[in-house]
């Protein structure tokens, strides 16, 4: 058994949860557009674990890529001279972590600070091109990336962030959340299948995907290698 799940699979399981072996009241198009509903639902529960589990890294040397079905140049976040906003990929949802990977360049850090900070906008100030070695950072809008001052070197970057996922549009698509929060899905898509219909059992299988959600969320954290200590009302 595949640990990820297909469209065609979710569809299945979907219209037997319905008692619908074969189309007939809901469409496959209705079935689709429910299911992917309901994994941006239990996406957005996922990511309130903080586990990492959507995020993905890019480098400025990757090229020109597909995302989300559109065309982006990864060129579009290298560090430029007398640059300091960028445009981040379209399906970037949260920034965690920049790095430098230019060759005698990897020591230059980035850290991240809003920037209506007094510090950042004092270096905003600096017109001048200056030596990289420190840099804030801040997201503003719903992609750019602002820099705190101008590097007077290129520096090609790895960035670290919380990835948009796609919607399931071919049978063959996988779902990508974590296992088994597919489950959550299926039974979500199948509360809103119900809603259309009126029908009342819609609410018993909105508790069974928060239910599904809920048990996950118990789970312990995957992030665990460290031991786990109480510090005391001093932090020793």
């Amino acid at each position: 058994m595949a640990l990820r799940k297909t469209l065609a699979e979710m569809r299945t399981k979907v219209r037997t949860n319905l008692d619908e072996a074969t189309a007939s009241f809901w469409s496959a198009t209705q079935i689709d557009a429910f299911i992917n509903r309901a994994m941006q639902r239990v996406w957005m529960e996922g990511r309130k674990l903080k586990d990492d589990f959507f995020v993905t890294s890019r480098t400025s040397l990757d090229g020109t890529v597909t995302i989300l079905g559109e065309s982006y140049d990864t060129a579009s976040f290298q560090i430029v001279a007398g640059t300091r906003e960028y445009t981040l990929p379209h399906d970037l949802v949260e920034m965690r972590a920049i790095e430098v990977i230019t060759a005698s360049y990897e020591h230059v850090q980035f850290f991240h600070q809003d920037l209506a900070e007094p510090s950042f906008r004092v270096l905003r100030t600096i017109a001048d091109n200056t030596q990289p070695f420190v840099f804030f950072w801040d997201v503003t809008g719903e992609r750019q990336l602002v820099l705190s001052h101008k590097s007077d070197s290129t520096l090609d970057l790895r960035i670290w962030y919380v990835q948009l996922i796609a919607d399931l549009v071919n049978a063959t698509d996988q779902c990508l959340l974590p296992n088994p929060l597919y489950k959550a899905a299926e039974e979500y898509a199948t509360a809103e299948a119900m809603q259309m219909d009126r029908d009342a059992n819609a609410a018993s299988w909105e508790a069974k995907g928060n239910q599904t959600v809920l048990t996950y969320m118990a789970g312990a954290a995957r992030q665990s290698a460290d031991a786990e200590v109480v510090r005391g009302v001093f932090g020793y």
